[in-house]
């Protein structure tokens, strides 16, 4: 059969009828395919083109490149039918000018700190139609509850908001937890319930020097408990990655790029609470040790047709403003405490 391609048109009324969404996932501003439900690719037609990231458009093709992982459900054509004609129906409900679907927006950790907030899309009768998570990871909060908002109003400007007014446990985060599902995942597990925690756990940092990239990694007695890893993406995000999160934070002009990733850095720490942080450089199996966050001059530098553009004129290659190892530094030394020969710093509760 001779495939047709769908017009710009097309494509472009079909892209606006799924609000720029994988019908899917929900996830938007990520490549997009245009996906022949009955596998005729003669057939390009607006009620046989479904809308899928090029994740999910792999995952009908390759299932069993994706068995095991979280996200991984079998995506037959009845199914991906079914995603289709939902989501692009709730679209229509959403943009009507009153709207009857509702949107409820909900925050886990404390008052004090705020762990991450999710967004709920719903039909009067209570069926989920998308459900997304924020990681308040930079310490940002206004800036998080405009990305909500702007997802909102992508989705139907005129939706109403309920919001939950007191913050939900941690443990039921629906990425970091399982919800309200009374069980959370290992890693939190242990550092909720371990006794040792609070005296032999280990975070251990490994700056890449030549790319502007790191990974976090946590230990108890020996045994890896979770790990995680923070690049600049596209010279545009700051690419945050473990167990259950996988957020893109735009990078502001101001600060510093790298100041922005020490306060992500001191954000994982103070919800992990270690007791002890080493950071490093260098050869990845035999790290040269630092004495706190250390940042290279690349993450200061992206590229734009071929010419190098710095971010800020920071020439040194410590974060912009002082972080939690600064703290550290500073209470080891009021209190005359030293460390052994090269190794870092302990770090204060």
């Amino acid at each position: 059969m001779t495939r047709v391609r769908a017009t710009n048109n097309q494509r472009d009324r079909l892209l606006e009828a799924n609000a720029f969404r994988c019908c899917v996932c929900k996830r938007r501003s990520i490549g997009f395919h245009l996906h022949h439900i009955d596998g005729n690719s003669a057939n390009t037609v607006d009620s046989n083109l479904a809308v899928l990231c090029v994740e999910d458009h792999d995952r009908h093709h390759r299932p069993g490149e994706y068995a095991g992982r979280p996200r991984h459900s079998e995506l037959d054509a009845l199914e991906i039918l079914n995603f289709k004609t939902g989501w692009e129906t709730f679209i229509v409900a959403a943009r009507h000018p009153e709207p009857t679907v509702l949107a409820t927006l909900s925050c886990f950790g404390t008052e004090n700190l705020i762990h991450s907030l999710q967004l709920v899309m719903q039909w009067p009768d209570e069926r989920i139609a998308m459900s997304i998570s924020y990681h308040l990871l930079d310490g940002n909060l206004d800036r998080l509850t405009d990305q909500v908002f702007e997802d909102i109003a992508s989705i139907g400007p005129n939706i109403k908001m309920a919001v939950i007014n007191e913050p939900l446990p941690v443990e039921h985060c629906m990425c970091c937890g399982t919800g309200l599902s009374r069980t959370v995942k290992p890693a939190v597990m242990t550092r909720l319930t371990d006794p040792m925690w609070a005296t032999e756990s280990l975070c251990c940092i490994y700056i890449n020097p030549d790319q502007p990239s790191l990974a976090i990694v946590f230990f108890l007695r020996d045994q890896g408990i979770i790990s995680g890893h923070l690049h600049l993406c596209q010279d545009q995000y700051l690419h945050y990655h473990t167990d259950g999160i996988d957020d893109h934070m735009p990078v502001d002009r101001r600060p510093g790029v790298r100041t922005q990733v020490t306060r992500i850095v001191n954000t994982v720490l103070a919800e992990w609470h270690p007791a002890q942080v080493l950071v490093g450089t260098g050869d990845p199996d035999n790290p040269r040790p630092l004495s706190g966050l250390i940042l290279p001059t690349c993450w200061e530098t992206r590229r734009s047709n071929g010419k190098s553009k710095v971010f800020s004129k920071n020439p040194t290659g410590k974060a912009n403003n002082p972080s939690r190892f600064g703290h550290i530094e500073g209470a080891r030394r009021k209190k005359k405490r030293k460390s052994p020969e090269g190794a870092p710093p302990k770090a204060s509760r």
